[in-house]
């Protein structure tokens, strides 16, 4: 067993058996990459904040069901993005909520990914955007992270062909964008294929 997963699995024993300074030591060492991968995702900042404290909350209530097969950060960061997905729904619902009736229409159609903030109008989350959430999740987890391909499928629960996939469609469309050219998404771009 790795080092660092037998730490892991250590130190939340330790944590579930209510030792402060082990929870700490698990925080510590996540706190920042994680929020960094909860701004790509979310593109506020503010924001990020508050998904970050609520997956933190939600890892301490349910730490008894980690158990050890991933590092924890893995496991947070599970936690994470579907905090972050979440919230973009709910972001989406108060849009379509809120709409005139005659933009109403335009929404109808709108997805997650549509859903938009003034703090992402570099280059760089222009083309973020464009990706699908599990290509910028692969693309963030590989490139940002360091995460091997099969260590991402777990992550996203597909095979890590799949996971491969969306990386490469992930760098070829980024590249395309930041390029100013348009590489536009098709319908085969595997989102949450199980394979």
């Amino acid at each position: 067993m790795p080092r660092d997963l037998q730490l892991d699995r250590d130190l939340t024993l330790r944590a579930k058996q209510g030792d402060p300074a082990a929870w700490r030591t698990l925080y510590d060492t996540t706190c920042d990459r994680l929020f960094a991968f909860l701004c790509y995702q979310i593109g506020d900042r503010d924001e990020a904040r508050d998904i970050l404290q609520e997956t933190y909350l939600q890892a301490f209530r349910r730490l008894t069901i980690y158990r050890g097969d991933a590092p924890f950060e893995v496991w947070l960061r599970s936690i994470a993005l579907g905090r972050s997905i979440d919230w973009k729904r709910v972001i989406l619902r108060r849009l379509k909520r809120t709409a005139r009736l005659d933009e109403s229409s335009a929404l109808v159609d709108a997805d997650i990914e549509s859903v938009r903030f003034e703090s992402e109008n570099s280059a760089l989350r222009r083309a973020l955007r464009g990706l699908s959430r599990h290509q910028r999740a692969c693309l963030l987890l590989r490139e940002l992270e360091g995460l091997s391909f099969q260590e991402i499928a777990n992550q996203l629960g597909c095979a890590e062909s799949t996971a491969r996939v969306h990386h490469a469609r992930a760098r070829e469309s980024m590249r395309a964008s930041m390029c100013g050219q348009t590489s536009p998404r098709g319908e085969g771009d595997l989102e949450g294929q199980k394979t």
